[in-house]
């Protein structure tokens, strides 16, 4: 089997890690990468509804993370795990099944396997596995992050971009100017080295952090 490489993650903070979902339900798998992408700020890679097409995406660039639906109609997800691991040895595996309780993981996958997560609770579940996978991978904590040039405000405006705000919104909750705000946005950037896009990574990966950390500290 030819696997393209992944390079090495490096220690830059906002180092992406790439998340693939397989699912024959196409909403159910929009779903849960548009929950990866925003809420854990992860990279998706793509999103697969047979387990052909996620193989021949794994060929081509493994994914740090596979999310695998275990009924595939017509399909074996043990091909799709096997080839990941193929390609990608230390990568990491979350199984979605609607009888999650009554799975039992083959002793192959059972080092790279995060979780098996009931479908019926997928998203709380789901984002506090991947969170804590990417806290341990990335060997991140909230106080690691380069945040201590920031002003109060620039503070405020860049928690409350990991919320999701939109400017408008941002705006609105600090009494500002929108044209305040996309100041205080690139001041907050140029401070931490990023670009917009990274930025609102960035305040995503925060927020998952400290959400992970009350959990532990719970």
């Amino acid at each position: 089997m030819v696997c393209s490489p992944r390079n090495e993650l490096g220690s830059d903070a906002t180092t992406s890690l790439r998340c693939l979902v397989i699912d024959d339900h196409e909403l159910v798998a929009q779903a849960v990468g548009g929950l990866l992408s925003e809420l854990c700020g992860l990279e998706l890679q793509a999103i697969c509804t047979s387990v052909r097409e996620g193989v021949a995406q794994m060929r081509r660039s493994s994914p740090d993370l596979l999310i695998l639906d275990l009924c595939l109609p017509g399909e074996s997800w043990q091909e799709a795990a096997g080839v990941f691991l193929d390609c990608n040895p230390s990568g990491a595996l979350v199984v979605l099944s609607a009888i999650s309780t009554e799975f039992v993981p083959p002793e192959n996958i059972e080092g790279n396997l995060l979780g098996v997560i009931d479908k019926t609770r997928a998203w709380q579940d789901l984002a506090r596995v991947v969170s804590g996978w990417k806290t341990m991978r990335l060997g991140l904590t909230p106080a690691r992050l380069p945040l201590h040039d920031l002003t109060p405000r620039e503070l405020r405006v860049f928690l409350l971009v990991g919320r999701g705000l939109l400017n408008k919104e941002i705006a609105h909750e600090l009494g500002l100017s929108i044209q305040t705000v996309e100041t205080y946005r690139k001041n907050v950037a140029a401070k931490l080295g990023v670009s917009g896009a990274e930025l609102v990574r960035l305040a995503v990966l925060y927020r998952c952090l400290r959400w992970q950390s009350s959990l532990q500290e719970g």
